[in-house]
């Protein structure tokens, strides 16, 4: 089976076949985050959604805001749809929406607990289209994965819901979350991908914020740390696996080889864009915690016009990638990398093109790879 991690889809069409304005690129994926709600309590989840084991409370994304955003979606170059959440079966017209992704020849991709996935949902899934799924399990036992996830019993839950998905074709990718309490499960991790079916595992590491500010505090990898473990997957796990592994670090530490492979994963931010269970439209999910960055609702507006007119969404496209600051200003991959996550820097700064926190810091400890540096002008 060939490694290949999902990635968000660059734009099959240009601005001219499109009929957008200049400078408006292609709306190529909408991030729908359909549930504002979650039935696991994850101590280092980003968004924080309200803990609702039953999906009993009404954080769910309305059917018709999703018919509208696919409508006005497609004449912009939208191709792709993610859902998610909180935990997006959760949400009591999940079926419906799949469904209605599908029949407008969207690419749908889902990422979920697994939880609440069972034989039938699965066959649904694959009847449907859907054309890849994720799946959190944060450890190799029930007792680390449970301890993080706060429900007892989620892991045995998440392993059915990953072997249903296998039975039916899914090469689910198996995502791991590295902090202080699993971190020496790795090989495990990737073993018990193994043993499940999986096509592949991605190994991340807490990112600061919603819960996961205070939790990364607590247990979270100081960044020395997640170098040296990138530095074991590529030059140990990866001999040993029978499966694809990939790892969250910037692309600056990626072996020559790797950069050379056209699966790369990242993320295009100048080409997707976010509904949140309300219906706001923003960057990301973490409109859910930074309201700076939500730009505009499907109640008092359309799509067209906040992908067109959005203040925030034209500073982001001035700046990015090509105002990054301080080390992604003098990285050889800027271009490519854009900066990591803006999100994730906004949050941090308060600046749209703020270097990312993990190679700012990087930088400043010398560990930044000095051969991944423009050279200076006299």
């Amino acid at each position: 089976m060939p490694c290949e991690e999902v990635t968000v889809q660059a734009p099959s069409q240009t601005t001219r076949e499109l009929d957008l304005p200049e400078g408006v690129p292609p709306l190529t994926s909408l991030y729908l985050y359909i549930a504002g709600s979650c039935n696991l309590a994850c101590r280092h989840c980003w968004i924080a959604p309200t803990f609702d084991p039953n999906g009993s409370n009404d954080q769910f994304v309305k059917l018709e805001y999703v018919a509208k955003a696919i409508r006005e979606g497609k004449p912009l170059g939208l191709q792709s749809v993610k859902l998610t959440g909180g935990e997006p079966t959760l949400h009591p017209q999940f079926r419906e929406l799949v469904a209605l992704i599908d029949e407008a020849g969207l690419d749908v991709i889902i990422e979920t607990n697994g939880t609440l996935v069972d034989d039938d949902l699965a066959e649904y899934l694959k009847q449907k289209g859907v054309s890849f799924i994720s799946v959190s399990v944060d450890g190799a036992t029930a007792e680390v994965h449970d301890a993080l996830r706060g429900v007892p019993g989620c892991y045995k839950d998440a392993l059915d819901g990953i072997r249903a998905l296998v039975k039916v074709g899914y090469p689910v990718q198996l995502i791991c979350t590295l902090h202080r309490g699993n971190v020496s499960q790795m090989a495990e991790a990737v073993a018990l991908a193994e043993s499940l079916g999986c096509g592949s595992v991605k190994f991340n590491h807490v990112q600061r914020v919603g819960r996961g500010e205070q939790f990364a505090k607590q247990q979270g990898l100081e960044i020395p740390e997640i170098i040296k473990l990138y530095h074991h997957v590529e030059n140990e796990l990866l001999a040993q696996s029978k499966v694809c592994i990939y790892f969250d670090i910037p692309f600056a530490f990626y072996p020559i080889r790797k950069l050379l492979d056209d699966s790369l994963s990242r993320c295009t931010v100048r080409n997707i864009l976010a509904m949140l269970a309300g219906g706001e439209l923003s960057l990301c999910g973490i409109g859910v915690t930074v309201p700076e960055l939500i730009y505009g609702h499907m109640d008092n507006g359309n799509l067209r016009e906040v992908w067109f007119d959005s203040p925030g969404l034209a500073l982001l496209r001035e700046q990015i990638p090509a105002q990054l600051e301080g080390i992604c200003s003098q990285c050889l991959h800027r271009d490519l990398c854009q900066g990591t996550c803006v999100a994730n820097n906004f949050h941090v700064a308060r600046r749209l093109n703020a270097p990312y926190q993990f190679c700012d810091h990087a930088e400043m400890t010398g560990l930044f790879p000095a051969s991944r540096k423009k050279a200076i002008e006299q």
